[in-house]
């Protein structure tokens, strides 16, 4: 608790009457706090803005959960010694049979999926087939690997009927039969210097699956000329491919009915994590038979990576106030020094070491308080009247570009940024009053008045 006298002797010792470059050197560390403080909270709302605009940009047009069911691994063949003569002189040494692969993926009525569709908080669902394929051009050969996806036209318009990076040779978000829509890096990876050009749109390629059949000349892959209609960007997706779900499931081998992936939209995102469980505690007799996975898990290096950034630019920004409390540290070194004598007077009409120390840390208490809250004013002030700064800027014809720049970026105050934009202020700046402090505790009054 600092006491009436050494809050007297502080404000004394920032404005005393010999000490006008102390005074000056208290108002420039007291605004450097405040500019600190201020770019933190512009900043924090900046990023918060960036960071939900993005976040807002997956969350609306990825699926917040999705479900896939495993595809069943083929029946060994079984074999047996061959016994025809024309077969052993031929070479042939044994006779095999395999039974028949058990179908792919569900109906959309199985008790599992039925349960899933009951849970609460469940806005949207969609089922689709989906596989492994690969896209080749026809002209260069170049070929790239995909994830293909066969989906209903509700479902495409979903994921890109708001997106604004995907572009339309049919300036349409549909598919017809023949037609799919590419990721950026599939498109990149057909392109000779890795760029995803539009110059694909409308071109025919060759889409091949994996999963081939098998013919009088032996195992062949499926393969089918589609046109592209759309290239697409995003951050999970962009090495998928779109399809319409019927030509999907034929070029993928699926029975009529059937799907391997549900698609599901909840009311909060956020609460994708707590659904994926349910839906886990669902499958938790068939562990191996269906795998869950959640907006924040296919996107997880991207949300890292806002992260880090966040808290990369908050620690460059708060060197501003670590610059500001240097000034601080300095100048009450230096005051130290210049006080020794009225630090000693003090003493000795009974003031005690630790009251001397209370002195110069309420010196920097009221620097701490006073540019906090300045700091917190400009800072307030920018982000709430943020629209009108940019319309005043915009009536400036030298600034209209930049205006217009800066009326494209959201900005979103945090209360707990806010509030750890001064405490790191607040903490800072009386951190760097502690070492001045107790060399001015340590004042020996005999030392000081011995040749006085």
């Amino acid at each position: 608790m600092i006491r009436s006298y050494e809050r007297q002797a502080s404000f004394k010792y920032l404005t005393g009457r010999g000490g006008r470059f102390l005074s000056l050197s208290a108002l420039f560390s007291l605004l450097g706090i405040a500019v600190g403080v201020a770019a933190l909270i512009i900043a924090s709302a900046f990023l918060n803005g960036q960071r939900d605009g993005l976040l807002n940009a997956i969350q609306g047009r990825s699926p917040h959960v999705i479900i896939t069911a495993q595809t069943p691994q083929p029946p060994i063949p079984v074999c047996e010694p061959e016994t025809d003569p024309v077969n052993l002189a031929l070479g042939v040494t044994e006779r095999c049979t395999q039974a028949e692969a058990p179908p792919k993926g569900f109906f959309a009525d199985d008790p599992s999926i039925a349960e899933i569709l009951a849970l609460e908080g469940i806005s949207d669902v969609f089922f689709e087939v989906s596989g492994q394929a690969m896209v080749v051009l026809p002209a260069s050969g170049a070929v790239s690997g995909t994830f293909l996806r066969g989906l209903s036209g509700r479902a495409i318009m979903q994921r890109l009927g708001r997106n604004p990076s995907a572009y339309s040779a049919s300036n349409s978000a549909d598919l017809a039969r023949d037609e799919v829509a590419l990721g950026f890096e599939v498109v990149a990876n057909l392109h000779p210097e890795r760029r995803a050009s539009l110059a694909l749109l409308g071109e025919t390629l060759d889409l091949v699956s994996p999963d081939g059949t098998t013919t009088i000349i032996g195992w062949t892959p499926r393969r089918r000329d589609v046109r592209v209609n759309i290239i697409f960007g995003g951050f999970a997706e962009r090495n998928e491919t779109y399809m319409a779900l019927e030509a999907a499931r034929t070029f993928l081998g699926f029975e009529e009915g059937r799907y391997n992936g549900l698609q599901l939209f909840l009311t909060d995102a956020n609460d994708a994590e707590a659904v994926a469980e349910q839906v886990e505690a669902v499958f938790s007799g068939h562990p191996n038979r269906w795998t869950v996975s959640t907006w924040h898990d296919r996107n997880q290096a991207f949300v890292a990576t806002l992260g880090i950034q966040r808290v990369v630019l908050m620690f460059v920004l708060a060197l501003i106030v670590v610059v500001a409390a240097f000034n601080i540290l300095a100048s009450q070194i230096m005051l130290v020094r210049d006080k020794r004598k009225g630090i000693a007077l003090l003493r000795t009409v009974g003031a005690t070491s630790a009251s001397v120390g209370r002195v110069f840390v309420g010196m920097g208490l009221f620097l701490a308080l006073f540019g906090c809250g300045l700091g917190l004013l400009i800072g307030l002030g920018v982000v709430l009247n943020f629209t009108a700064i940019v319309a005043f800027f915009a009536s400036i014809p030298a600034m209209a570009g930049a205006a217009e720049f800066l009326g494209s970026v959201t900005v979103t105050l945090s209360l707990g940024d806010t509030v750890l934009a001064v405490a790191i202020a607040l903490s800072i700046t009386l951190l760097a009053t502690l070492y001045p402090a107790w060399r001015a505790s340590q004042t020996e009054p005999a030392e000081v008045l011995r040749y006085v």
